[in-house]
């Protein structure tokens, strides 16, 4: 047999028989793979982990990390440690957000601070939808516990807000309630938070409503998920002629050129529900934008023909800002924040004939919070849908009030001074 013909038969036996039998595939000890996290893995590795399924997408609510060591080829940190917590359930929850995990990323900020992840050693932080991941101190890791337990393990995912913003012309209604307001806070330009019952808010917003140049510019009820921001904004544009501008060829092509500044009121409200579920932190940033007036100014325009001068306008305007957490708010107790005192906050500028008469002059900011669970939110106003209903009708308590042995009167055509039964109340969250 020479050479040629062995090449041959072998060629032959090799496709009529298996590489390998049936029973010595049986036998073959399963491959197994480590976890690893992809997010530290280097770039040439992403063909070899995309033929793999993405467990985390599988993961369930109830599946607890894999492992709490470092990835592979990770420089550790003397005394650091490395954790993951799963934060599925939370984040199902708030499936309307675009990136509801960073909400853990900011109040985690807000409890350790950022120079304990900026520092000069290696710290990590980082979050996808279904896992955090937080490498750093055992001291800071108790906190990152504690954050996430407030998201994951809370009373009520959902919380019910309700927002209103004052424009007052008169900073003397702390006359009869100052007493019982409550310091909790204060801005860089004066602004001042206080915390108050629900009762004494009712009774300043009822004299407010009874007195002259009170303006109620927002009222609002949102229903929010847990740790999320919610954002209540009110604005008014302000047009004016902030330069000039060349709308033809010739040199009597220059105008006026429109520009706008916005007057509004900004608030961003984040509130993170207490383990117990009586009370909340509240991270409060209010930024309040104003414009007191706009200065006419003389400026030469570059015309080949016609008068040189043109008029512009020089926006005189203002802005505050307030940025603080509120520790420990008790659920059913009003936050009343002061943004401070600006010139006509989002009401017309110009005076009497274009003078400086009659111009607004000062008003103060105001807003009022509150903030509680959700279904204790629905309890209150079916309760309060309750009472209301149970109350008797004009008709009832006059009919009570008749005495029993007066004679029945002879049916005839009278006039009555009663006035019409009044239905029932509509909460405001039915508008």
């Amino acid at each position: 047999m020479n050479r040629r013909t062995a090449l041959l038969m072998t060629s032959l036996l090799g496709s009529m028989f298996p590489a390998s039998l049936l029973g010595q595939e049986a036998r073959r000890a399963p491959r197994t793979r480590t976890r690893e996290d992809r997010g530290f893995q280097p770039a040439s590795s992403t063909s070899k982990a995309s033929a793999e399924p993405i467990r985390d997408e599988l993961q369930f609510e109830d599946d607890e990390p894999a492992g709490e060591d470092p990835p592979a080829g990770f420089s550790n940190e003397p005394g650091f440690q490395w954790k993951r917590y799963s934060i599925g359930r939370y984040t199902r929850v708030a499936q309307n957000q675009q990136n509801p995990q960073k909400a853990l990323i900011d109040w985690i900020f807000r409890r350790t601070g950022a120079n304990d992840w900026h520092g000069d050693k290696l710290a990590v932080l980082s979050a996808s939808k279904t896992e955090l991941r937080a490498y750093n101190s055992p001291e800071i890791l108790r906190q990152v516990d504690e954050v996430v337990e407030r998201f994951t393990g809370a009373t009520d995912d959902v919380l019910s807000v309700h927002v209103q913003f004052i424009a007052a012309v008169d900073t003397r209604w702390r006359h009869t309630v100052f007493s019982r307001l409550q310091s909790v806070g204060s801005g860089p330009q004066g602004q001042q938070i206080w915390m108050m019952r629900v009762e004494d808010a009712a009774l300043i917003l009822s004299q407010m409503q009874i007195q002259q140049g009170f303006r109620k510019l927002a009222d609002q009820r949102v229903d929010m998920v847990n740790g999320q921001t919610l954002t209540i904004k009110t604005a008014e544009p302000r047009t004016f002629s902030g330069g000039i501008q060349r709308e033809s060829a010739a040199g009597t092509g220059f105008q006026p050129k429109a520009d706008k500044l916005e007057e509004s009121i900004v608030l961003r409200l984040s509130p993170l529900l207490a383990f117990e579920g009586d009370a909340v932190d509240g991270a409060l940033d209010l930024t309040v934008n104003s414009v007191q007036s706009f200065q006419r100014t003389k400026i030469i325009a570059p015309r080949e023909i016609g008068p040189s001068e043109m008029s512009i306008d020089v926006p005189v305007s203002y802005q505050t800002h307030l940025d603080q957490t509120v520790k420990n708010w008790p659920l059913g107790q009003t936050l009343l924040i002061s943004g401070g005192i600006h010139p006509g906050i989002i009401d017309k500028k110009g005076g009497w004939f274009g003078t400086p008469l009659g111009a607004p002059s000062g008003t103060e900011v105001l807003v009022f919070l509150d903030v509680e669970t959700a279904g204790r939110a629905k309890s209150s106003r079916a309760r309060n849908t309750d009472v209301t209903a149970a109350r008797p009708s004009d008709d009832s308590y006059y009919d009570e009030e008749e005495p029993a042995d007066d004679p029945a009167p002879a049916p005839r055509a009278r006039k009555t001074t009663r006035r019409a039964t009044r239905g029932p109340d509509l909460d405001a969250e039915d508008y």
